[in-house]
């Protein structure tokens, strides 16, 4: 029987409650949220699961020992504990990453550069093979306590792969799909994004109604891990790919600008859900709702590219909303107060978080 372990999911400030429910969802045990992530446990099959099928978490950190730390002889010692037979295959290399902070090893090459001799030297090799992808390994110093944590992800997980274009202020895959979710859309009603972009949120809302796992085609560290049979993440995975079926439930995406809607129509091949959404170009004032009841959700244009008519934008937006789009679900992102009174529509709940370096809020119209 696997071994329980204990996680970190990084997550994108603002969305560690949404992350937090798709981390239970997935039969994490033990799950508290904090400030730019959750902590949980399980095994390392929950591991390989959650880094699998997670649509809103942006990396998964495996927590592999913590201590005090007053000298580097003491971080050497320390770092030699762990079992790093367990995690790195002969040849893989490491790489070291280290932040100090309020502590008496503050210089943060110098910690690095320790906890990777004591790896190596536990190991008892220095040769690697430099064509592999190094491992992670992440020590963090705060107050003379020492976290040690090993990467179980790789690249991040917000980059799915199929964004070659990714047009302008592009909404992160992770941000979409934990907008998605805390709109409650799981694909059993239509779905409309006008002002589409790069075409994140229709793609991620065809994975959601597809039931396919968000990161199919990653390429995670642990599958090279001695302590993770393969045959535990073939299960994992075919369990993942048994789930998928088809998209039923109309996903229509339009936008004013003839190549941005390429670009986002070559995104969504990419991803193989070209055929389950519905792409126009139309200007969103003309819109009009194709059922009784759905999801609108709308990320309009924002910066000091559109000037003035940023403005303009929200108003004639939140006409539409009122006037055509009463009985459905409407989410709208804003970047600022002006933008939200322009809008014109009270909000029954709103979810702050922070993307491009800027406070977002996304507004639930009443």
């Amino acid at each position: 029987m696997s071994r329980s372990h204990t996680f970190y999911a990084v997550t994108p400030p603002g969305l560690e409650a949404i992350a937090a429910e798709e981390l239970a969802e997935l039969s994490a045990h033990d799950i508290v949220p904090g400030q730019g992530g959750v902590a949980f446990s399980g095994s390392e099959d929950a591991m390989a699961r959650v880094n699998l099928r997670a649509r809103t978490l942006t990396r998964v950190l495996m927590r592999l020992d913590s201590f005090k730390t007053m000298s580097f002889p003491e971080l050497y010692n320390k770092c030699q504990r762990t079992d790093w037979a367990r995690f790195l295959p002969p040849g893989r290399p490491v790489k070291v990453q280290a932040a100090c902070h309020a502590s008496r090893l503050m210089h943060s090459g110098r910690v690095a550069q320790t906890v990777q001799a004591a790896i190596c030297d536990r190991l008892e090799t220095s040769e690697t093979d430099r064509q592999l992808q190094p491992q992670r390994i992440f020590i963090r110093l705060d107050h003379n306590e020492a976290m040690l944590s090993l990467d179980t992800s790789g690249e991040r997980l917000d980059r799915r792969g199929y964004r070659l274009h990714p047009g302008h202020a592009p909404l992160r895959e992770t941000i979409a799909a934990a907008l998605l979710r805390w709109a409650e859309w799981n694909g059993q009603m239509p779905l409309m994004v006008p002002m589409c972009g790069s075409g994140t949120l229709a793609i991620e809302a065809a994975w959601i109604a597809s039931h396919r796992a968000s990161n199919l085609d990653h390429d995670f560290p642990f599958l090279d891990w001695p302590s993770l049979p393969a045959r535990r993440w073939q299960r994992v995975l075919a369990k993942a790919n048994a789930m998928q079926q088809q998209v039923t439930v109309p996903i229509l995406v339009s936008d004013i600008d003839p190549a941005v809607l390429e670009a986002a129509m070559d995104n969504a091949a990419r991803a193989h859900v070209r055929q389950a959404i519905a792409f126009s170009c139309a200007d969103f004032r003309t819109l009009q709702p194709t059922s009784d009841a759905g999801l609108v959700i709308c990320n309009p244009p924002y910066g000091q590219r559109l000037g003035s008519n940023a403005r303009k934008i929200y108003r004639d937006l939140g006409h539409v909303l009122q006037d055509r789009f009463e009985s459905w679900r409407r989410i709208v992102l804003v970047p600022d107060a002006a933008c939200e009174h322009d809008l014109g529509l009270p909000a029954r709940r709103r979810l702050a978080f922070r993307h491009g370096g800027r406070r977002i809020h996304a507004l639930d119209l009443a």
